[in-house]
């Protein structure tokens, strides 16, 4: 799903381009030391969203190289990125959420606040939980394993300090949002 977004992210952005164009930027972000996607499930995305109607084929590039098969955002498409941004930014899964927070400047700040706030209270929730999970000194089973149950916990305690350490950025008016 991070490939989907950063796809469409940056055809929104660029307004017309092509897969090297997409694959050339998220390489100059540095995508593969942070995320799953690869060259490989750029051009998927590509043609999976183009498939979907998110995405719509306006003409082969010929020049001096490969041929290139240009693409530009849908209306579908911007309502299906708009989605995916919300979606990323409340994910636990630290891929997506990337992928969301690198988008997240095409969302209204008072939004971003409030996924935040409910990425922070899913956080907690979550920690909330695993504390009260049985554990044994000699374990049975994985889900009984202290050490694994306070991995976890840290994790997700981490993620609820950096969460909240967030959320006090974005209202003090760090970053510049859609509608600003």
């Amino acid at each position: 799903m991070s490939a989907r977004l950063m796809v469409l992210g940056l055809v929104k952005r660029e307004k017309q381009t092509h897969g090297y164009v997409v694959y050339r930027e998220l390489a100059s972000w540095q995508t593969e030391q942070w995320s799953k996607v690869r060259p490989g499930s750029i051009y998927h995305a590509l043609s999976q969203l183009e498939k979907e109607g998110f995405l719509r084929n306006t003409g082969i590039t010929k020049g001096t190289g490969p041929a290139r098969t240009n693409y530009e955002i849908t209306p579908a498409g911007e309502v299906e990125f708009m989605q995916l941004v919300e979606k990323a930014l409340v994910e636990y899964d630290l891929d997506l959420f990337s992928a969301g927070l690198a988008f997240m400047h095409e969302l209204p700040r008072l939004r971003v606040i409030e996924l935040a706030k409910q990425r922070l209270e899913a956080n907690q929730e979550v920690s909330m939980f695993l504390g009260t999970l049985p554990r044994e000194a000699d374990p049975t089973a994985p889900a009984k394993h202290p050490e694994i149950i306070s991995a976890f916990t840290n994790f997700f305690d981490s993620a609820a300090s950096w969460q909240r350490d967030f959320i006090k950025r974005l209202e003090r008016g760090d970053y510049v949002f859609a509608n600003e």
